[in-house]
């Protein structure tokens, strides 16, 4: 039997709604974090902020069209599995939180969140930060996905774009960590996150906007029979 992955939902609709979600996640988090507005150094800690709802609810949204997207819906290839991972790595950066603001206040997180971190032996915060690197993985695998089929369509303007979003959000990370960890820039994070999310963002909206056309590898498909009178 053919390893095949059928689409139940349209999915270049799909890709436009992830799109636009990674799209509007730091803008809203950004926009909801109140008074905590002057002290975010990350999208992540305005898990503690008034948008908290927003920030969850954005990554389960995306975490859920991902385990229901299967990519092109003939086989259950790279872009299936890479985006079933996807959809488990952004569930748990939104359920284990990370660090609250360093000026105390009630930043733990909920009994059964720090029982389940204290089972495995990492803090909340070690597994928010591992699933956060392992989510932006998928997320550049994705885009480079989309670039090697848009080249094996002959749509190498498509697969040029692709390939500069990937390559932007890698450079992103890579200075991202610089500035963090070796410049001391607290922000860092921050516009880190905002930058590779943008990215994957129009990534996304462009996958799900351009036109539909035949695939030249794949052969035609063969005519059906005449119909018995």
């Amino acid at each position: 039997m053919a390893d095949t992955a059928k689409r139940q939902i349209d999915h270049k609709k799909m890709r436009i709604l992830v799109g636009l979600i990674a799209l509007l996640l730091p803008v809203l988090a950004r926009g909801l974090a109140g008074d905590r507005l002057p002290d975010l150094t990350s999208i992540s800690i305005s898990y503690w902020t008034p948008s908290r709802d927003v920030f969850v609810g954005a990554l389960f949204a995306i975490g859920f069209f991902l385990s229901a997207y299967n990519g092109n819906g003939e086989r259950r290839d790279l872009e299936f599995w890479v985006s079933k991972f996807a959809c488990v790595f952004a569930l748990f950066i939104a359920l284990f939180p990370t660090e609250g603001f360093e000026d105390g206040g009630p930043y733990e997180p909920a009994p059964w969140i720090a029982w389940i971190s204290k089972s495995v032996g990492l803090t909340a915060d070690r597994i928010h930060a591992i699933n956060a690197v392992l989510f932006f993985a998928c997320l550049i695998v994705l885009i480079f996905h989309f670039a090697k089929r848009a080249r094996s369509k002959r749509k190498i303007g498509r697969a040029r774009a692709y390939l500069a979003i990937g390559g932007a959000m890698i450079l992103g990370i890579l200075v991202g960590g610089v500035a963090k960890g070796f410049l001391g820039v607290e922000d860092a994070t921050y516009y880190l996150e905002w930058w590779v999310l943008w990215l994957f963002a129009g990534g996304w909206i462009l996958a799900g906007a351009y036109k539909t056309e035949p695939d030249p590898e794949s052969p035609p498909a063969p005519a059906e029979p005449p119909t018995p009178r």
